[in-house]
């Protein structure tokens, strides 16, 4: 007996990537800008320490927030498989198979992240050097940035890979398919700066913003508003 085959809608597919899309951007910009970016003072070991002696339950909030956009980035590597596998099932599968790898490597990596809360725990704060203590939890964090880092490798490839999906497909108009294209070239030039090329970051992240993160929003913004070109079923 032949099992029936179940069909997606392309328009409301796309739409729905596009919801965890904006799931992706809004956790990763909540843990990174608005705990991280608060709480940790690169130039002050006791202030860092200070901030998240007072403040622990907003840090676990941002990695409640992280841990919400791997989730997010298995999903949407699923829909947009589905989406694009008719364009070229092995380009199609093999980016699939990059983005959940970065999404592996984020994963194990929030192990990274939460290591300060459990070196924490019970800490008489009246006894502890702040300083030193500040400066581990400095070097935590550091860690924690460069294996998002490595991921952001992975993450470099599916965006080539993507792009030509995008470029090719008839449900997308070919220019997000240029624009995912650049954001792999930011990414990448931001990954190998940071770990080969220190003196170069600044520059690297500035190349990385007016690439990869304004054409994923961009894409983000078409996907929600516009899911796909076509009402085309997809199996």
């Amino acid at each position: 007996m032949k099992v029936p085959t179940k069909t997606f809608n392309a328009k409301a597919q796309g739409r729905l990537a596009g919801l965890f899309y904006l799931i992706i951007i809004a956790a990763g910009l909540y843990g990174g800008l608005m705990v991280r970016g608060t709480l940790v003072v690169l130039d002050d070991p006791i202030a860092t320490f200070n901030n998240f002696m007072q403040y622990e339950q907003l840090f676990r909030i941002g990695f409640m927030s992280d841990l919400t956009m791997v989730i997010a980035d298995v999903i949407i590597a699923i829909l947009f498989y589905q989406l694009l596998r008719s364009t070229d099932e092995w380009i199609a599968k093999t980016a699939t198979i990059f983005r959940l790898m970065q999404a592996a490597i984020l994963g194990a990596n929030l192990i990274n992240l939460f290591t300060p809360i459990l070196q924490l725990a019970g800490l008489n704060e009246s006894t502890v050097d702040k300083a030193s203590f500040g400066q581990e939890l400095l070097l935590q964090m550091q860690i924690f940035e460069y294996g998002y880092l490595i991921s952001g490798v992975f993450f470099a490839i599916n965006c080539f890979l993507m792009g030509y999906l995008l470029y090719r497909s008839s449900l997308y108009p070919s220019w997000l398919g240029i624009m995912m294209s650049l954001a792999g070239v930011g990414y990448l030039t931001n990954c190998i700066a940071s770990f080969a090329i220190p003196t170069f970051v600044e520059i690297s992240q500035i190349i990385m913003f007016f690439t990869a993160v304004i054409a994923e929003v961009c894409f983000c913004i078409y996907l929600l508003i516009w899911g796909a070109t076509s009402n085309a079923t997809i199996e």
